[in-house]
This record gives structure tokens, C-alpha cells and sequence, in this order.
């Protein structure tokens, strides 16, 4: 694969999250917190962050932005966290709600779990709320999955 083209497509794919949680916010926010309240306004400010630690990444040369996408969970990362206490692993690739498929390791980033992991690096030992309870996690591997975003919310195909 051509690195280059690598990059392009994860840079189309950055810059459609943004034009839906940066530009398109509130009709993404209408669409999914259909009422006013403290979980919409924590939504709200969590797009906020979200959107500007995109912006930043889109604003690095190439190869600063590579390492990034390795680095840091964002919606089109496949990651695998570890369990540290139970010596196991999972692995999924967080996904608009859209595109969320429990079946094919595809978790909403709306989800509790995806919600928590978004902006998690590298490394990072984190305590993830599950309806079993809060269990420590570690971001073991970051891999940002190409052809999995695309404007409209639904996959973009690979040719």
C-alpha cells in the first residue's frame, strides 16, 4: 500500500467526523439526544473535544499525524485493551452509532464503553464502567482502520 494514500483516506476520514460533530453538531446531537439535559450538554462538550483534538492531528505534517493515529483512540481506531486483572484481551473498532455491530467488533463510540475509550492513548491504564461494574483496562494496540467512516455515518467501501 501506498503510505500516502493511507494517509489521505485517514485525513478524508478525519475531516467527515468533523463536518458531523463539528459543523453538522446539532443535528447529530438531535438525532441521538432527542431531549435537553445534563447527558446531551456532557455529549455537547465531549464533541467539543473531541473535534479539537482532530482538528490538531489534521493540522501535523504526515508523519507527526501518523504516529498520532497510533497513539490515540478516535472513532476508526481498531484497538485491543487489555484486562490487566484477568490477564485477558478484547478487541473491537469504535465506530459511529451508525455502523455499530456488537457482532463484528463494531462499538459505537455513543456506547459506555466506546464513549470512555475515545481520546485514550496508548498505554494508558483507564477504569471502564460496564453494566458488570468498573474494571481496569489498558489501550494495548492502536491501529487506525481504514474505510470505516464516511459522511453520511455509514461505511465507506474499499475498492
Amino acid at each position: 500500500m501506498n503510505h500516502s494514500i493511507g494517509m489521505s483516506y485517514a485525513q478524508v476520514q478525519l475531516m467527515a467526523q468533523l463536518a458531523v460533530l463539528g459543523v453538522e453538531k446539532k443535528r447529530f446531537l438531535d438525532a441521538h439526544f432527542v431531549m435537553q439535559g445534563k447527558e446531551r450538554m456532557e455529549m455537547d462538550q465531549f464533541l467539543f473535544l473531541y473535534t479539537e483534538a482532530v482538528q490538531e492531528l489534521l493540522s501535523e505534517t504526515d508523519v507527526l499525524m501518523e504516529e498520532k493515529l497510533q497513539a490515540m483512540v478516535l472513532i476508526g481506531s481498531h484497538i485491543t485493551i487489555e484486562y490487566p486483572e484477568f490477564d485477558t484481551k478484547d478487541s473491537f473498532t469504535i465506530v459511529m452509532p451508525e455502523q455499530a455491530n456488537p457482532d463484528e467488533n463494531l462499538i459505537s463510540f455513543l456506547s459506555p464503553v466506546g464513549r470512555q475509550l475515545l481520546l485514550a492513548r496508548l498505554g494508558e491504564l483507564i477504569s471502564v464502567t460496564t453494566p458488570a461494574g468498573a474494571m481496569r483496562v489498558s489501550v494495548a494496540s492502536i491501529t487506525f482502520a481504514e474505510n470505516t467512516f464516511s459522511r453520511g455515518g455509514g461505511a465507506i467501501s474499499g475498492s
